[in-house]
């Protein structure tokens, strides 16, 4: 059986299952369970069926990001200058380990345990 799109649905996912504006994946489960409770299949399948559309709408990735994008600027997402801003203020933390496990080896490094070049090259 082929789940229903969100499309089913003419409002909000989020405001369909009663949630807040920044719910979890957590709380949008919590608040599907409740529901379904509520409202079982056998005995309310059209709402079954909507709430059921509603849950994979609100768990969606996609719509959960861009739920999260326009809580930050409602009017338009940030633009790439002030995230691309904003990651230089905050780079990743990279160790020596990680970056050397990318390749990106000094011509004398050693790895430990290793006395010679054959060693090396038998990795």
């Amino acid at each position: 059986m082929k789940s229903q799109s969100a499309e089913s649905i003419d409002i909000d996912p989020f405001e369909f299952l009663g949630l807040p504006e920044d719910a979890g994946v957590e709380l949008i489960r919590s608040r599907y369970l409740e529901l379904v409770k509520k409202f079982p299949p056998d005995r309310e399948p059209d709402k079954f069926r909507q709430l059921q559309a509603a849950y994979e709408a609100a768990r969606d990735p996609l719509v959960l990001a861009q739920r999260l994008l326009s809580l930050s600027s409602p009017d338009e997402p940030p633009s790439w200058q002030s995230v691309i801003d904003r990651q230089a203020n905050q780079p990743p933390n990279m160790t020596v380990d990680f970056l050397l496990s990318l390749g990106n080896r000094p011509s004398d490094y050693r790895p430990a345990g290793a006395n010679s070049e054959n060693d090396i090259n038998n990795e």
